[in-house]
C-alpha cells in the first residue's frame, strides 16, 4: 500500500470457521479494514484470492490443508502482491521457521490481544515484518545458530545492517559511524545488492532470517517501531 489513509483490504483463512467469523466482526469495526473474504479451507483461499483482492491474509495454515506451511508458498506463489500474517495456536519452533521461510511477513499467537493483531496488520500492510517479541527471541536464537550462509559484507556493511534493522536513518548511522550521507547511501546500495533485496525492509527481514543481527537490534527496532 502507498498512503496509510487507504482501507486495508483483508482475507481471513482459519479452519475454525466461529472463529473466523468472530475476527471478522473485530476487524471490520476499524475504520481503516475492510474483510474482503473468509476461508476455512486452503482451495477456497487460493480460489478465492484472486477475486477478493486483499492486501494481507490473516491465517493458520494448520489445518487448511495436508501440507502445513506449504500453503503460504502457494498463496504467494499465485498472489505475489499479498502480505502473510500467522495467526496461530502453533508455537513450535520448526513451525515458525517454516512460516517465516515461505515468506510470511508476521507471527502471531492466537493468545494474542486483539490489539497486537490489528497493529500486525497495519504494520505489515505499510511494509514491516512483524512477530511477537517472544517468538522472535527463539527465532534469532535457532536462525543464528543454524545459518552460516556466506553473504559476502564486510564488516562495515555487517554495521550498517544493523543499524538499518534498529530503523536508523541515513543520517543517523552517518553521524554514528563516522561518514557522510552519500557514503552511506552507497553502502545501503551494495547491501542490498549483496543480499539481493529490494528494499530496507526486506533487507531488514533477510537480516533477521539469517541470523544477521543480535536479539539487542532486534529488541530496539521493535521499541523503536512501537514508539512511532
Amino acid at each position: 500500500m502507498n498512503g496509510r489513509d487507504q482501507v486495508i483490504r483483508v482475507a481471513l483463512a482459519d479452519r475454525e470457521s466461529l472463529l473466523a467469523h468472530a475476527l471478522s466482526h473485530l476487524v471490520e469495526a476499524e475504520a481503516d479494514m475492510i474483510v474482503s473474504g473468509i476461508y476455512n479451507d486452503g482451495e477456497s483461499l487460493l480460489n478465492g484470492l484472486g477475486k477478493s483482492k486483499a492486501e494481507i491474509v490473516l491465517m493458520d495454515p494448520m489445518g487448511l490443508t495436508s501440507m502445513g506451511m506449504e500453503i503460504v508458498r502457494q498463496v504467494l506463489g499465485s498472489y505475489p502482491e499479498a502480505h502473510i500474517v500467522i495467526l496461530t495456536a502453533n508455537q513450535q519452533e520448526q513451525q515458525l521457521f517454516a512460516a517465516v521461510r515461505a515468506g510470511a511477513r508476521g507471527y502471531l499467537s492466537k493468545s494474542a490481544d486483539i490489539s497486537e493483531v490489528l497493529d500486525a496488520i497495519r504494520a505489515v500492510a505499510y511494509g514491516e515484518a512483524l512477530i511477537s517479541p517472544e517468538l522472535a527471541v527463539r527465532l534469532l536464537d535457532e536462525f543464528a545458530r543454524l545459518s552460516q550462509l556466506e553473504t559476502g559484507l564486510t564488516a562495515r556493511e555487517r554495521d550498517i545492517l544493523n543499524a538499518i534493522v534498529r530503523g536508523d536513518s541515513n543520517r543517523e548511522i552517518a553521524h554514528k559511524l563516522s561518514l557522510s550521507e552519500k557514503t552511506v547511501k552507497n553502502y545501503v546500495s551494495e547491501i542490498l545488492s549483496k543480499l539481493g533485496v529490494r528494499d530496507r525492509t526486506e533487507a531488514a527481514v533477510y537480516a533477521l532470517q539469517m541470523g544477521l543481527v543480535t536479539e539487542g537490534d532486534w529488541r530496539m527496532s521493535m521499541s523503536r517501531r512501537r514508539e512511532s
